[in-house]
């Protein structure tokens, strides 16, 4: 009678002669550091890890992991939201990384300054065109959130200000 093969033993007998190389091993060794820096990152976003919990688990891992700065330092832009409090992110980049958040800052409030203007701009064009169909008093509140100009419009600024850190 022939022996039934679990599966671990045919993966086995199948990838006996493999080995992985140099590349394919640094490319994993990335893949995990950054899984690990998107989870402390959203960790600390979502307010379950303290900066001195991110503190503690990089100086862990950074002398085992050369690139783990960069990879830390990219997450950590790339959490920010402008449309939110993004203080625990500026200050696990000044503490842990020991950066300069100020372009940070200012991309944030070139950011909300457009987003403000164009949305202001949003409610009159709202408010103007419902007054043309005999809409219109003092309690008429625009809903710029519905209107497809505006949605693409916020789309646009958000897009200009992830852009805007990408060259950072």
């Amino acid at each position: 009678m022939a022996k039934i093969k679990s599966t671990l033993d045919i993966v086995m007998e199948r990838t006996r002669n493999l080995s992985m190389t140099d590349e394919d091993r640094e490319a994993l060794q990335r893949k995990e550091l950054t899984d690990k820096a998107r989870g402390w990152v959203g960790l600390l976003v979502d307010r379950r890890y303290s900066l001195n919990d991110l503190m503690a688990s990089y100086r862990e891992e950074a002398p085992r992991a050369p690139s783990l700065h960069e990879i830390l330092r990219r997450e950590l832009l790339d959490h920010i939201d402008p449309d939110a409090h993004n203080e625990s992110i500026l200050e696990a980049w000044k503490e842990v990384l020991g950066l300069d958040g100020g372009f940070i800052k200012e991309a944030i409030g070139s950011y909300r300054q457009a987003i403000d203007q164009g949305m202001n701009d949003c409610r009159e064009r709202i408010r103007s065109d419902l007054a043309g169909s005999g809409i219109a008093g003092s309690a008429v509140i625009p809903n710029v959130e519905a209107d497809p100009e505006c949605r693409a419009l916020s789309l646009r600024l958000r897009e200009r200000f992830r852009q805007s850190l990408q060259g950072r």
